[in-house]
C-alpha cells in the first residue's frame, strides 16, 4: 500500500477529537442546541419587537455575527474546563497530535452545537441579499469569522489557570467583540472619532460586509477588499499566536 498523504492523519484526529466533544455529547444531551441558540435569537426577537421589523436587517447580522463570536469564543472555556477539571489536555499532550489539530477537533465540536442556530440565521440573512452572487461571500465571512474567534479563544484559554477566570474573561472580550461595536447597529450612529476605532475590531467588518451584500449603506472610505483584507489579518494572526504562544504544554 502506498503512504497516506500527510494531511489524513491530522484530518482523522479533528474528527474523532470532534466526535467525541461534540457528538457523544449531543446525543445524551440533546437540548444543548436550543440552549446555545438563546443569546442571538433573544436579541433577534427583542430588536425585531422594539423596532416593529425595521430595523430586522441589522438585528439579523448582529444576531449572525454575535453567534459566531459566542461559538468560536466558548471554546476557550472547554479547552479550560478540558484542562483544569477532567485533565484531558494531559492526555493529548502526550500523544501524537498537535496543539492545532486539538483545537480545531474542539473548534468543530463547538461548530455542532452552533450549527442549526447558524443554518437558521445563515438563511435568514440570505433572504435579504441583494444577489446570489453574494453567496459565497456570506460563506466566506461566516468562516473568517468562526475560524478567527475559535484561534481567540484557544489562545487565551491556554493562559488561565482556572475555569472561573475563563468564564468570566470569555464573557468579556464576547461583549467587546458582538456588542459595544457597530454590530447590531450602523457604524453611522458611532461619534467620527470612534468609527475609525471599531475598524480594528474585526467584528466591525463582518458586520459591514453582511451589511453590504443585504444593500445596506457602507461607510465610503470602507470598501469589501479593506474587509475581507483585516479579517485575514486577524485569522492569519491570531493562528501564530495559537501555535507558537499558546501555552500547549505545562512548564
Amino acid at each position: 500500500m502506498g503512504k497516506l498523504p500527510t494531511f489524513v492523519l491530522p484530518l482523522k484526529q479533528i474528527l474523532i477529537i470532534a466526535y467525541m466533544t461534540g457528538i457523544l455529547w449531543l446525543q445524551r444531551n440533546p437540548l444543548s442546541l436550543v440552549f446555545s441558540a438563546i443569546s442571538p435569537f433573544s436579541l433577534l426577537f427583542v430588536l425585531f419587537v422594539i423596532s416593529n421589523g425595521q430595523y430586522v436587517q441589522f438585528a439579523l447580522v448582529g444576531s449572525l455575527v454575535m453567534a459566531l463570536v459566542g461559538y468560536g469564543l466558548s471554546l476557550g472555556q472547554d479547552i479550560s474546563f478540558y484542562k483544569t477539571e477532567y485533565k484531558i489536555q494531559d492526555m493529548f499532550v502526550a500523544s501524537p497530535v498537535s496543539s492545532l489539530t486539538y483545537m480545531l477537533g474542539l473548534a468543530l465540536s463547538q461548530l455542532l452545537f452552533g450549527l442549526p442556530a447558524l443554518i437558521v440565521l445563515a438563511i435568514l440573512v440570505a433572504v435579504f441579499v441583494t444577489s446570489i452572487v453574494f453567496i459565497p461571500i456570506l460563506l466566506a465571512i461566516i468562516f473568517l469569522t468562526w475560524a478567527s474567534m475559535s484561534s481567540m479563544g484557544f489562545f487565551l484559554s491556554s493562559h488561565m489557570l482556572h475555569m472561573r477566570n475563563a468564564t468570566q474573561i470569555i464573557s468579556f472580550v464576547n461583549v467587546v467583540l458582538a456588542v459595544l461595536p457597530p454590530v447590531f447597529y450602523s457604524i453611522n450612529k458611532v461619534p467620527e472619532p470612534l468609527q475609525y476605532l471599531s475598524y480594528f475590531v474585526p467584528t466591525t467588518h463582518a458586520s459591514l460586509i453582511l451589511q453590504y451584500i443585504m444593500g445596506l449603506e457602507t461607510p465610503k472610505e470602507w470598501s469589501l477588499a479593506y474587509g475581507f483584507m483585516v479579517q485575514m489579518i486577524y485569522l492569519v494572526g491570531f493562528l501564530l499566536l495559537a501555535k507558537t504562544k499558546a501555552m500547549w504544554r505545562e512548564n
